[in-house]
């Protein structure tokens, strides 16, 4: 028999019971009245048939009533149960998120929070519900929170929305859905915020746009630099032809002398334009990238006396060759230096080393400075062409792009990481690290 048909039969069965025992006593009780003489002996039996029968009745429903009652506390009981267990799945869930998760009220004050936002922020979910939302925010991004979560009160629909907080050292994207929370009315009581961490995202963005950017700049670069060696080689020959002609010690030789050294700069300006908008042409050449150093550190080191700047050089020994042109190895390197110099106009320590990686496949350099350090703000720049934070007449801001360049032509990569005086607990100073490909 199924278990769900056993109420049903309990129920009819009672009603029979039931039945029976109300037609008996009822029969017995309309025989009774209407004869005044004794009973005989089966109207007994059927009177004393009815009561026994009518309290089995009574007795089968108390039976029934307090078995169907004890059903339904042990049904309410594992129902509880199991909300609370949902209750804790759901809790557990939140807790172990690593996102921020919290809810808020009508005028921006905190009504919960997840351990992970409140960790983040420094504290624990218990001291910041009833605070505002300024106080964990900066202001701008909290009136900008505010006005969403007005918008999600008024509507009734999510709002979605991007910003930047910081804690401290911390720089962080965060891509924010703010829900609303409906009582049984459907009115909005509260507005559930869900934020996820999109700074990787956002840093694979830039890159991308970056690349877009290097890409039309080298586009660009090309076309002009085709453009100027056309005439600068001519320029450059009457030069030479007229400088045949005169003589050595005469006027007019050194003012075609200085013609000739300035188109021959305007010439290495073109060869830096061409040699920054060709990727990867060519059949790939391989140097000592330490050799490389060296020499530079040789051309570089009374400058770098000069500017009271000690030199830490740490070269790993026995480095496989890199794939990489010795000249436009060093033109890094000198690129770089001169930026770290440039950071540490009264004075400071440049560190410079070299080392394998783990896996024996790449060769790392990292040049680290002390200076000022770059602003956040211009973090995302550094590598676009003609991009500089340098005063006019010092740079051109074609170094690091260049550079930038070079390093993608031979498969390597090349990242950034710079703190200022404002930046927080960590030195201030730049950290360039530069990866290459060894020889196979």
């Amino acid at each position: 028999m199924n278990l769900q048909d056993r109420p049903k039969l309990i129920r009819i069965t009672l009603i029979i019971i039931w039945s029976i025992s109300f037609f008996c006593f009822v029969l017995t009780l309309m025989t009774g009245m209407r004869s005044s003489c004794a009973w005989p002996d089966g109207f007994v039996w059927l009177h004393g048939l009815g009561l026994g029968t009518l309290f089995l009745g009574i007795g089968g429903a108390l039976y029934y009533s307090r078995q169907r009652f004890r059903g339904l506390q042990n049904q309410i009981t594992d129902q509880s149960k199991e909300i609370k267990r949902c209750k804790e799945r759901y809790r557990t869930l939140v807790e172990s998120a690593e996102d921020f998760i919290f809810t808020v009220d009508r005028s921006g004050q905190f009504r919960s929070l997840n351990t992970f936002t409140a960790a983040f922020f420094g504290g624990t979910p218990s001291q910041f519900v009833g605070r505002p939302l300024s106080d964990l925010f900066s202001q701008e991004v909290a009136k900008k929170q505010f006005k969403l979560i007005k918008s999600v009160f008024q509507s009734g629909k999510s709002m979605r929305d991007e910003f930047m907080i910081g804690r401290g050292e911390y720089q962080i994207w965060l891509s924010a859905n703010f829900m609303p929370r409906k009582n049984e009315k459907g009115n909005v009581i509260s507005v559930l915020c869900i934020a996820k961490d999109i700074t990787e995202n956002k840093k694979l963005e830039n890159q991308l746009v970056n690349t877009e950017k290097l890409a039309s700049m080298g586009t660009l670069a090309a076309g002009v630099a085709h453009e100027i060696n056309n005439p600068l080689a001519i320029i450059l020959g009457f030069a030479d032809l007229i400088l045949e002609k005169c003589e050595k010690n005469s006027e007019l030789y050194q003012d075609m002398k200085t013609i000739e050294r300035q188109g021959l700069h305007c010439k290495v300006v073109v060869e830096n334009l061409l040699r920054f908008a060709r990727h990867g042409e060519g059949i790939y050449e391989y140097c000592d990238i330490n050799k490389s150093i060296r020499n530079i550190m040789d051309v570089v080191k009374h400058s770098l006396d000069m500017n009271d700047i000690e030199l830490n050089l740490s070269l790993a020994q026995d480095l496989p060759e890199v794939k990489g042109d010795l000249r436009q190895m060093q033109q890094i390197i000198l690129n770089l230096v001169n930026n770290a110099a440039a950071a540490m106009k009264n004075g400071g320590i440049l560190w410079i080393s070299s080392a394998i990686d783990a896996t024996n496949e790449k060769v790392i350099v990292i040049v680290r400075d002390n200076g000022h350090g770059i602003p956040p703000e211009y973090m995302d720049k550094i590598f676009d062409p003609f991009f500089t934070t340098k005063s006019e007449g010092e740079g051109t801001g074609l170094g690091l792009s260049v550079s930038h360049g070079i390093i993608s032509k031979y498969k390597g990569s090349i990242s950034c990481e710079s703190n200022t005086s404002n930046s927080g607990i960590n030195p201030k100073g730049t950290t360039f690290k530069i990866t290459f490909r060894v020889k196979d």
